[in-house]
C-alpha cells in the first residue's frame, strides 16, 4: 500500500464515518434489525474498493487501519481468495471463507460440508469452501453464494458480529482454489493481515483508555497523573509496538501461527486494560470500550486459537 493509499483509506475513516464503521456489525439479536449497519457495510465496502483496497500493495498496513476502526466485513477473506484463485476473475465482488479441516464430500462437481463460523455470509457473492479430501489432503472450492443449495443460520454470539453457520448441500463448483501447499501460503498471509488488525484494534482501544484517563478526574487530577495508571498504559503502548514490529517484519509470513498468538494475547490484554480502565462506564452499551472487548474476544480466535497457533509454530 503506497503513502498515497494509506492516506485516502485513513482519510475515509473520518470522525464522523469511523464512530458508524465501529458499531456497524453491532446489530440486534433480534431477527430483522439492522437494515441501517447493513446499508453503512454496503457503503464501507463500495468506497474502500473505490480508493483500490482489493488491489492494495501492503495489505499488512491496510489490515491495521481496518483493526483501528473495528472494521467487520469480508475484505480480509476476499483478499485472501483472490491470493487462491489468481486467475479467476472476481471482479470486485465480496468473498467470504468457509474452510476447515474437516471432511467433506464431492460428487459429479458439487460439495457438501457444513461450516460453523462464517463471517457475513449473507452479504458476500462467493464462498471459498475448504475441507479434507479423502487422499487428496485439503481442497478448496469456490462456490456461488445465490445458490439454492446454500443455507444458513446467523449465530447469536458474544461479539454481536455477523457470524453464520453455513451448509452446503451438492452445491456446483465453480472453480478449484488452489493445492493443499498453495492454501497454506495463503493461510500464513491471512494470519499476517489479521495479526496487524489485531494491532490495530488494540491501538485504538489503548487511544480510548488514554483520552479516558486524561478526561476522568479523582482527587482534583486526572487519573492519568497517577503513576500506576500511567505505567501500566506505557507498558501496553511498548507491547503494541513490539508486536507492530513482528507483524511488520519482512519474513512474518514464516513465523505467522506465532504472530498471531502473540497478537491475539495482545488484543485481550489491552481490552481488558481498557475496560479496567473505565470501570463500571465501560460496560455500557454507548462506551466503544466494551465493542473493543467483544471484539477482541471474537477476532482473536478468527483463525486459530492462541493455543493451537503455539502449537503449529512450535510442531507439536
Amino acid at each position: 500500500m503506497t503513502a498515497v493509499e494509506t492516506t485516502a483509506i485513513a482519510d475515509f475513516f473520518d470522525e464522523d464515518l469511523a464512530p458508524l464503521v465501529r458499531r456497524m456489525a453491532d446489530r440486534p439479536r433480534a431477527e430483522g434489525g439492522g437494515e441501517d449497519s447493513r446499508e453503512i457495510r454496503a457503503m464501507v465496502w463500495e468506497g474502500l474498493v473505490g480508493l483500490g483496497a482489493l488491489r492494495a500493495s501492503d495489505t499488512v498496513r491496510l489490515a491495521e487501519l481496518l483493526g483501528s476502526v473495528l472494521y467487520q466485513g469480508p475484505l480480509l477473506d476476499t483478499l485472501t481468495a483472490r491470493e487462491l484463485l489468481p486467475d479467476h476473475d472476481l471482479g470486485q465482488a465480496p468473498v467470504a471463507l468457509a474452510v476447515a479441516a474437516e471432511p467433506w464430500s464431492g460428487q459429479d462437481g458439487a460439495i457438501s460440508a457444513r461450516r460453523a463460523f462464517v463471517g457475513f455470509a449473507a452479504e458476500v457473492d462467493h464462498f471459498v469452501v475448504g475441507g479434507v479430501d479423502e487422499g487428496a489432503g485439503m481442497r478448496l472450492a469456490l462456490v456461488s453464494a445465490d445458490h439454492p443449495s446454500i443455507t444458513m443460520r446467523r449465530h447469536e454470539e458474544t461479539s454481536r458480529g455477523e457470524a453464520y453457520e453455513v451448509e452446503f448441500a451438492g452445491t456446483p463448483v465453480t472453480a478449484w482454489a488452489g493445492s493443499s501447499a498453495e492454501w497454506e501460503a495463503a493461510l500464513a498471509n491471512a494470519r499476517v493481515r489479521q495479526a496487524a488488525y489485531l494491532v490495530g484494534l488494540a491501538q485504538a482501544a489503548l487511544d480510548h483508555a488514554v483520552d479516558h484517563a486524561k478526561t476522568r478526574r479523582q482527587f482534583g487530577q486526572p487519573i492519568g497523573k497517577f503513576q500506576g495508571l500511567a505505567f501500566r498504559l506505557s507498558e501496553l503502548s511498548m507491547h503494541i509496538d513490539a508486536t507492530r514490529l513482528l507483524v511488520n517484519d519482512r519474513d512474518a509470513a514464516a513465523h505467522a501461527a506465532a504472530n498471531l498468538a502473540a497478537a491475539s494475547d495482545l488484543a485481550r490484554t489491552v481490552t481488558t486494560r481498557t475496560m479496567q480502565v473505565h470501570g463500571a462506564a465501560g460496560m455500557r452499551s454507548d462506551n466503544d470500550a466494551q465493542l473493543y472487548y467483544r471484539r477482541a474476544a471474537a477476532e482473536s480466535v478468527r483463525l486459530g486459537t492462541p493455543s493451537r497457533l503455539r502449537r503449529e509454530s512450535w510442531g507439536t
